[in-house]
């Protein structure tokens, strides 16, 4: 029975602990450290900075897009001793029991996500339907096992639009300054649970017993859904100079945290908590080569992430048909490539991001890989 526990959990419940848990993260972006409040130029504007769609012209179509974050699996301590990159030796023959498994995953942050955001972008508009779903666990304690789960899936929809103002602008003059005001309005359907376990304690084998079904387990583990509304506002104020571009960004998303009317479960639905974050990004864009700059100062009002964690800083390096990205986040760095060709995009990538209670505590070390298709933009201008 316990062997039949743990393998349930580990494929079905995970966690998560200092980690600030955002709506939903560009690939790219997180490629760039994260640093992205004053970019957000990919299908993902709406999800960091709705004021941003005051630099989008013409239209943008992304249709079909599907990101996905996975381990680190690539992951080893590169010594002279061992100079090779390759697969991890904790994912190496990966064994099949529960208790070779748990031995395994001790102390390591597993994580995976999976989400889709299909963008419409019409000049100052922008439109996303999303699906995002993720799951992370963390098992620690070798004598005394406890499982710290977190599993959500948020799927609903979200429209902004941006007001602009100044004498210059894309489409414009291209020299001068302008500002835009953003916002942004949500709709969505969140289920999940967050809880921990101690796998050898009686609890999980009461919950086993007393539950008739399927559903009964998750109940009892504390699953819950639940519907709810959020509003995002955003600023973003532009001195473009030639090739040159300077851009300042605000944006306060989920406003006084997005709440949710329970539908079903025993506990609360965890809130969407509210973020506010700043930015600073500079471009030059000479036609073959474009290149941009970022930094962040993100969750500036979460008391508990550490000040240091908030810093994110991130750097953009573009030549037909190939991107190339660096960033740090927090204490943590990140790298990656993008390739694009006709309609086809391919990122993959890799991140660090902070996972403990202070500064470089814990790292929790991941992959990206984006795949969109059939990605269509028009200009206006």
């Amino acid at each position: 029975m316990r062997s039949l526990l743990l393998v349930t959990i580990f494929f079905l419940s995970w966690r998560t602990q200092a980690e600030f848990s955002y709506l939903n993260r560009s690939s790219e972006g997180l490629l760039m450290g994260d640093a992205y409040t004053a970019v957000a130029d990919d299908e993902m504007t709406l999800f960091y900075n709705p004021a941003a769609l005051g630099r989008h012209n013409g239209v943008t179509l992304v249709p079909l897009k599907a990101n996905i974050g996975l381990p680190d699996v690539l992951d080893k301590e590169l010594s002279f001793d061992n100079p090779s990159i390759g697969v991890s030796d904790r994912f190496q023959n990966f064994p099949n029991d529960p208790a070779p498994i748990a031995n395994r995953v001790l102390g390591y942050p597993v994580y995976l996500e999976v989400g889709a955001a299909p963008t419409v972008k019409m000049m100052n508009f922008g439109f996303n339907f999303f699906a995002v779903s993720k799951t992370s666990m963390d098992l620690q304690n070798a004598i005394h096992p406890v499982l710290d789960v977190s599993y959500r899936l948020d799927r609903g929809f979200i429209a902004g639009y941006a007001i602009t103002t100044g004498n210059g602008g894309i489409g414009k003059n291209p020299n001068g300054h302008w500002s835009s005001f953003g916002f942004g309005l949500k709709t969505m359907n969140r289920q999940g649970l967050e809880n921990n376990f101690d796998l050898f304690g009686s609890s999980l084998l009461e919950i086993l017993q007393n539950s008739e079904s399927y559903k009964d387990i998750r109940k009892s583990l504390g699953y819950s859904k639940g519907s709810g509304f959020g509003f995002d506002l955003g600023f973003e104020h532009n001195y473009q100079s030639g090739p040159t571009r300077y851009t300042l960004g605000l944006s306060w998303l989920d406003i006084g945290d997005t709440s949710f009317s329970k539908e079903e479960g025993l506990v609360d639905v965890p809130d969407q908590e509210q973020s506010l974050n700043f930015g600073f990004s500079f471009n030059q864009d000479f036609g073959l080569i474009d290149y941009t700059l970022a930094m962040d100062y993100s969750n500036i009002i979460d008391e508990t992430t550490p000040a240091l964690s908030k810093l994110k800083l991130g750097g953009r390096f573009r030549v037909p048909f190939v991107n190339l990205y660096a960033g740090y986040n927090g204490g943590y760095g990140s790298w990656g490539i993008g390739v694009s060709a006709l309609f086809l995009d391919i990122k993959v990538g890799f991140y660090g991001i902070e996972l403990g209670q202070s500064f470089r505590q814990e790292e929790g070390k991941r992959t990206v890989i984006s795949i969109s298709l059939a990605e269509i933009a028009l200009d206006a201008f």
